[in-house]
Parts: structure tokens; sequence; C-alpha cells
């Protein structure tokens, strides 16, 4: 056997392996799965959201989970925020697990995690309810221009006092600098 035809064949045992026996991956994904079952957490992400979509594949809520939730193992600060999404939804709801993702999201910089994060704690979802920890978090959002951020926070601020606002500033200067 010749050297070309054995790697094709050592790579098709290992893509093999690398997927689950439910995945029938179309010829259009296929270099997108490959990347993805190799670790590439970006493609993972992409993958996961083919899934959730039904974008050049059949929608499957699991293997959506299974490469989303690979992606946010990594750190991937989008698939974080994907997935803490998708535990404020029914019948998923799990606004605590919801909040702990968003949060890791959040302060990679991520400005929609901190947009889905401030609204769980003005409405006390998961979190406790805090005014001024959701203001810091509609702040941060805001200066990237996220567009719900820039929508909620003129109606959060009219709820807040001058010492309040300074609070929530004094909070969003201590997430730019990193995890606490």
């Amino acid at each position: 056997m010749n050297t070309r035809r054995l790697a094709v064949l050592l790579l098709g045992l290992t893509l093999a392996g690398c997927s689950n026996p439910g995945d029938d991956i179309p010829p259009a994904l296929a270099a997108l799965h490959q990347r993805a079952a190799g670790g590439d957490a970006a493609a993972q992400l992409e993958l996961g959201l083919h899934y959730v979509t039904g974008t050049g594949i059949p929608p499957d809520e699991q293997a959506a989970l299974r490469w989303i939730g690979n992606a946010a193992a990594q750190g991937s600060a989008a698939a974080l925020c994907e997935l803490g999404s998708y535990y404020t939804l029914e019948p998923h709801q799990d606004y605590g697990r919801a909040a702990g993702l968003l949060q890791q999201s959040a302060l990679q910089g991520f400005a929609p995690a901190q947009s889905s994060l401030a609204i769980l704690y003005w409405a006390g979802k998961g979190v406790p309810q805090d005014r001024i920890e959701a203001y810091a978090w509609l702040g941060l959002a805001a200066e990237q221009g996220e567009r719900e951020a820039l929508d909620l926070q003129p109606s959060l601020q009219a709820e807040l006092s001058d010492a309040e606002l300074q609070q929530a500033w004094q909070r969003a200067q201590q997430y730019r600098q990193g995890p606490l």
C-alpha cells in the first residue's frame, strides 16, 4: 500500500473516531466538522450553531449542545454566551447556570453576554436583584455599541441615584481590569 493511500485510510479512521454515531455530516460541512473534531473552538461553535439553526444540516439540539459545550469548555466567550442564553429559555430554564456562564463570557468583554447578564441582575433571575450591578454591565456593553444595552441603559439610569450610578461606574472599572 502506498503512503498516500495509507494516509487517507488513517485520516478516515481518525475522523470516524471523532464523530458520534448519529452525526451524518453533509459534504459542505465536512471541513468544518473536521476542524471542530480536531478541537478548534471557533469551528465547534460554528458547527453547533448549524445544528441550532438547521443550516446545511438537520436541526439537532443534542448535537448543538455538545459542540457549543465543547467550545465553551475551552473558554470561548461567544460559546459561553450561547450556552448561557440557552439556559434562559423554556423548557431548559436554569437562571443560576445561565448567570454563571454569561458572567464568564462577560468578564472576557463579550458585549452580548454583558447585556444579558445585566438583564438577569435587573430582574433578579439566577442572581440577587441588583440594579447597580445591572447598570455596570449595561454600561460596559453600551460602550461597545451593544444595541440592547444602549436601548435599556436610559431606563435603568432613571431608577438610580447619583451615588448608585457612581458605584456602578466603579464596578465597571473593576470588571475592565479582569476577574475579581
